[in-house]
């Protein structure tokens, strides 16, 4: 289940359709220190963009060449970066049909150009996007359902050969221009490995690296996820947290299809790479209620873990790193 799928089940996403990286090696990435010694090239400049708050959800605000303005949320577990069909529409974008690998027209899935997109100071040319239809469809009469916050969003194929930092703590966004080729890690880093959502679901990306209450993991790495770890039921056993599994108390997530309540137990303890995220906080379980897929990864570590500690993602070299957290003075503690 990719973060579209899992979060917006309104959306539909063809996996591939805007290909922009090759799927890697199906086996789990084992962590790494430094893989390239640090040559003499300086550190890729980085632009900094605000990074905003949408209903709990990260997002920036892109600029289009006719000075109008976007806000898309950055969804860094999906591949292809999608626009409203609202928005698209407001803006007076031409669309037209995917084109199928036949050279056939794909009609109920649309695409278009944004002109002259910029982040920030950042130019992104002519940006290309799917064009979806996210308002959500209610599965019985007079239920209510939250709308994404957002007129789309960013991916990871958004951000090709670029270095991306979420930094949560300071409100910012930093993002390099495209790469020419891998950078050394400037820490102990893991790979990022496209693996599918179960056997032919959308793409997504996962890394090593986490441990959960001191047993390492496999996680995908998901933005629009806003608790902190959600354990599949294929990895429960394994990890010792059965009775955890069962807790009681209930958090609803309105973004997680057409909303969706899972289980909190307060008893996680989660790490990544020597760097402590959580002490005791919550980590998050399907019920029978919530209809969880089997996945090649052990759990999803969403933007309340991602955002404890400066997160890079390094699309040219396809690795992955958090830094010890460095807030300033007014970022929420």
């Amino acid at each position: 289940m990719g973060s579209v799928s899992i979060l917006v089940a309104s959306v539909l996403v063809a996996p591939g359709l805007f290909a922009q990286f090759k799927p890697a090696d199906a086996q789990a990435a084992q962590p790494q220190t430094n893989p390239q010694a640090a040559g003499p090239q300086a550190a890729p400049r980085m632009m900094e963009v605000p990074l905003l708050d949408c209903s709990g959800l990260p997002c920036v605000d892109l600029t289009t060449g006719s000075g109008k303005t976007l806000r898309l949320l950055v969804d860094l577990g999906e591949a292809n970066a999608y626009i409203d069909v609202k928005a698209a529409q407001s803006l007076g974008l031409q669309m037209q049909a995917l084109k199928g690998s036949d050279g056939r027209d794909i009609n109920q899935v649309q695409q278009t150009i944004v002109p002259g997109a910029k982040l920030g100071d950042l130019p992104l040319g002519d940006f290309p996007f799917m064009v979806l239809d996210t308002t959500p469809q209610a599965d019985s009469p007079g239920e209510k359902l939250e709308s994404l916050p957002g007129d789309g969003a960013l991916t990871y194929g958004a951000f090709k050969n670029r270095i991306v930092q979420i930094d949560a703590g300071n409100h910012v966004l930093r993002i390099s221009e495209p790469q020419p080729g891998p950078q050394p890690c400037p820490r102990e880093c893991t790979d990022l490995v496209i693996k599918h959502v179960g056997h032919w679901g959308p793409v997504t990306l996962t890394t090593t690296g986490f441990s959960v209450n001191g047993q390492p993991i496999e996680a995908q790495l998901d933005t629009l996820f806003t608790g902190t770890l959600l354990v599949y039921p294929n990895s429960v056993e394994k990890l010792s947290l059965k009775k955890e599994s069962k807790a009681k108390p209930k958090e609803m997530f309105p973004f997680i299809g057409n909303g969706m309540k899972l289980a909190r137990a307060d008893s996680g303890t989660i790490a990544y790479s020597g760097i402590s995220l959580l002490d005791g906080g919550p980590l998050y379980f399907g019920t029978k209620d919530a209809n969880l897929p089997q996945t090649q990864f052990d759990a999803t570590a969403g933007f309340a873990l991602l955002s404890r500690a400066p997160a890079t993602f390094d699309f040219k070299g396809m690795h992955f790193w958090m830094d010890p957290a460095k807030t300033d003075s007014t970022a929420p503690q």
